[in-house]
């Protein structure tokens, strides 16, 4: 719940035929041949290149099969970040050019948050990813708004009576050693498909920040140098279960759930030094311990009629206890306790409905509704007697409701066209000590529309326009104090508003392959954490403040390439120009920056068969700014070795991640009597092998004196 953003990541083929038609004249006779993609006769040579994404419906749809194929991919989580336009920093997933990236699972959108949904798919197989398909303007019926990105999980339904599993180990070396197991087991029927996957996980990291700061009190200069680090323990285990039906009118019932567990043990530690020059020199330990749970399930229904309606619920609690101590060289030492705890229910429920008519018109609308009820609470004891700030309980609920309204219709086979409106009210009340107020009472309106212009088979233009609104975390809007150690504090905000998103992004895909794209985004009211020094005492808080203008313009180019059949490659480069203007209490800033990114994959073939390969891939990003801080360069070198053993039943990868162990950032901050600068090492170095078997695939025998329709997974 306690969390530092230091900074945001800086955010003519054709298709293969089944058949083909190769003539050798003797006399007039024709040969005919069946089965084949590949032609190597003496006369005829036939080759072709699978398209890499299309669009359709105004979506973009990639061939996972084929973009996965010999890449470091062993979940579904790992396959967002091999996306052409898609960015991936930790477990922060964006497209690029975009403000905010919703991730959703079969079409409709999760309650859970956006951590908890990372981890369900880094407990997700990549083999069960059936497709995905990108969206920068995101129809309603989906229950978002804005871009996302859409991960269709499903068993191969072409497939009966047949069980099939894969069990996964991962051994990591970074700082710490860290592992983890992953198992899936699936089944499908006639009429029925079930799956279950399981992972633990063992999670030991180090990471540290080096600070150093200048700031001024009650007109006397300090000069302060602080070493922190820290090392996370944690174990986890994640679990996801599903159950399809299909029933004779080819109506479709599904159910899901997902849990994590969090153990109460180990340990995370922390410690740190503060110089402060000239006076003293603060020592700093903390340990923090905690469980956490996770439930969340969801009920879905399509009917052949075009109806869909479901319902998901979440449930998530969790706990945490810290204790610090600072050790001053002339005096007693300073002892604090925080505990904190928090318990979150949503469910959502929703109802979608479409109708062709006339001449082509697909009208949809729908309906839909949601409810939370969030406590929060915290105690605070400073040399065991109570603290008056960080302590407080503080329940939040909100309700929500909204409607939307909607046509897609193509005008010949050249021009599509998607529009929609949505009107949603939003309200949200808190209770603190006794004290009842509301948070956000209002309604909005989110117009969206994609509209596409197919210029031939292979080249098409979309243009794409959204509107959303994002809603801070529960904790981020209490009066939460949270100390690091004795200068440093996180603190919450109770006037934190939602924030405004409107964006525009006009993409070109040419020849299926190539995509080049121009964006703009604008965020009024936009969220962003920063730093400032208190004048009238050595403190530095952490605020999460609204800014008055956020507005991002820019370029970018996806460029994949081939040098025959060694090296598959994709280059991907972006222009940016940022401009963030705001207030973090005493000090207005108007700061604009143009940047860029660039990124390169490489995927080097080592055998005929391509069933031994090489990835090699770099990241650059030039200088940045947010609010107040202005980022250095980073940059970052991984590379991974994939071979697959025959049959495809066993694969290894063997990785590297930051090679170069530069993904260090350094963040400098002097504006108007603010002055500091700090550089994090987040332990993203390191080494893993991961052995991956996949068992099954085989269909049973069907005797006729047993009933095998209630049997599997």
């Amino acid at each position: 719940m306690k969390r530092i953003y230091y900074l945001l990541p800086i955010a003519g083929l054709l298709s293969l035929p089944t058949q083909m038609l190769a003539q050798k004249q003797t006399g007039s006779e024709t040969i005919l041949v069946n089965d084949s993609i590949t032609l190597n006769l003496p006369e005829v040579f036939v080759k072709a290149e699978r398209p890499l994404v299309k669009m359709t419906d105004g979506k973009l749809q990639y061939d996972i099969p084929n973009l996965i194929k010999s890449k470091p991919v062993d979940n579904a989580f790992d396959i967002l970040g091999e996306l052409p336009g898609v960015g991936k920093s930790g477990d922060n997933i964006s497209l690029l050019g975009t403000s905010e990236t919703t991730i959703i699972i079969n079409g409709r959108k999760s309650s859970m948050t956006s951590e908890q949904l990372a981890d369900m798919l880094k407990a997700t197989p990549s083999s069960k990813v059936k497709k995905i398909e990108v969206m920068y303007s995101t129809p309603p019926q989906y229950g978002v708004r804005g871009a996302s990105i859409n991960v269709v999980i499903e068993n191969d339904r072409s497939l009966a009576d047949i069980l099939k599993g894969e069990i996964s180990l991962t051994g990591k070396q970074a700082w710490y050693f860290s592992p983890t197991a992953l198992m899936n087991l699936s089944y499908t029927g006639k009429k029925y498909a079930a799956d279950l996957s399981y992972s633990a996980n063992y999670r030991h990291g180090r990471s540290t920040e080096d600070m150093h700061a200048e700031p001024t009190v009650n007109g006397t200069k300090y000069d302060i140098l602080q070493k922190n680090w820290s090392e996370n323990k944690g174990i986890s285990h994640n679990l996801r279960g599903a159950f399809e039906y299909d029933f004779s009118n080819k109506d479709k019932l599904s159910a899901t759930y997902t849990g994590k567990y969090v153990q109460d043990k180990p340990v995370s530690l922390r410690g740190g030094q503060t110089d402060f020059k000239g006076i003293e020199t603060v020592n700093t330990a903390s340990r923090t311990t905690g469980p956490s749970f996770l439930h969340s399930t969801r009920i879905d229904y399509n009917g052949h009629k075009n109806l869909n309606a479901g319902i998901d619920y979440t449930l998530y609690k969790d706990k945490s206890l810290q204790d610090l101590v600072n050790n001053f060289e002339d005096s007693n030492d300073q002892d604090r306790r925080n505990e904190s705890k928090q318990k979150s229910q949503r469910a959502n429920i929703y109802i979608n409905h479409f109708v062709v008519v006339g001449e082509g018109w697909k009208i949809s609308y729908g309906a839909e509704a949601s409810l939370s009820g969030t406590t929060n609470e915290a105690s605070a004891l400073l040399n065991n007697e109570k603290e008056s700030e960080g302590t407080f309980y503080m329940k939040q609920k909100e309700h929500s409701a909204g409607i939307f309204g909607g046509f897609s219709r193509s005008f010949g086979k050249k021009f599509t066209l998607n529009a929609s409106l949505a009107v949603r009210y939003y309200k949200a009340s808190v209770d603190s000590a006794g004290k009842k107020g509301t948070l956000w009472d209002q309604a909005d309106l989110f117009p969206s529309l994609s509209a596409v212009y197919r210029i031939n088979r292979s080249n098409m233009l979309q243009f794409s326009l959204s509107s959303n609104r994002k809603y801070p975390s529960y904790w981020a809007t209490t009066p939460n104090t949270y100390y690091m150690n004795i200068y440093s504090v996180i603190k919450g905000n109770p006037q934190l508003k939602p924030e405004l998103n409107y964006s525009m992004q006009l993409t070109y895909v040419i020849k299926n392959k190539y995509v080049l794209g121009a964006f703009a985004n604008f965020q009024p009211d936009k969220i962003q954490q920063m730093s400032y020094q208190q004048h009238d005492r050595l403190q530095s808080v952490f605020h999460s403040i609204n800014l008055d203008t956020h507005t991002m313009y820019g370029l970018m180019a996806v460029v994949p390439f081939r040098a025959g059949e060694v090296l598959s490659s994709r280059l991907t480069l972006m222009g940016f120009s940022i401009h963030d203007k705001g207030t973090l209490v005493d000090i207005n800033f108007d700061r604009k920056k143009l940047f860029g990114r660039a990124m390169l994959t490489n995927t080097i073939f080592l055998t005929r068969d391509k069933n031994l390969s090489l990835d090699i891939s770099g990241d650059y990003s030039s200088p940045a700014i947010q609010g107040i801080y202005d980022i250095d360069p980073l940059y970052s070198l991984d590379a991974a070795l994939v071979w697959t053993l025959p049959k495809k039943r066993l694969r290894l990868t063997l990785k590297g991640s930051d090679l170069l162990n530069s993904q260090k950032p350094l963040t400098h901050i002097d504006e108007q009597g603010q002055k500091s600068r700090m550089e994090l090492f987040q332990d993203i170095r390191s080494v893993s092998l991961t052995l991956r078997y996949s068992f099954g695939g085989y269909k049973e025998k069907k005797v006729k004196s047993v009933d095998t329709s209630r049997f599997g997974t």
